[in-house]
């Protein structure tokens, strides 16, 4: 798998098996991976061990939720990272179809 970065923001749910409620915590590979983490707002780096390349424009990356840190439940859900240029702008759940659009 490698080296990732983390995204963090507000769970839009609690965890369905316990019910915590905590930040959601979305695993992206895209910039300088390095466990780096990071808001809505933040921007990211670029070095040699960087995936991808800058880019400008919207556009949007596969995400991969963590588990629930209190009881262990891993959904099995994707999400896309929003990106503007290299700012993160937001997050949504992805469908079949969007998750069809990369090339894994």
């Amino acid at each position: 798998m490698g080296v990732y970065d983390r995204l963090f923001v507000t769970a839009p749910a609690p965890c369905p098996q316990c019910g915590a409620q905590g930040d959601l915590v979305i695993q992206f590979h895209f910039g300088d991976v390095y466990l780096h983490r990071f808001r809505v707002g933040d921007t990211i780096a670029w070095s040699d061990r960087a995936k991808g390349s800058p880019r400008t424009g919207r556009f949007e990356v596969p995400g991969y939720p963590e588990w629930c840190t209190r009881c262990g439940f891993d959904p099995e859900e994707y999400y896309l990272v929003q990106f503007d240029g290299d700012v993160i702008v937001g997050y949504r759940e992805a469908t079949a179809g969007d998750m069809e659009r990369f090339d894994w």
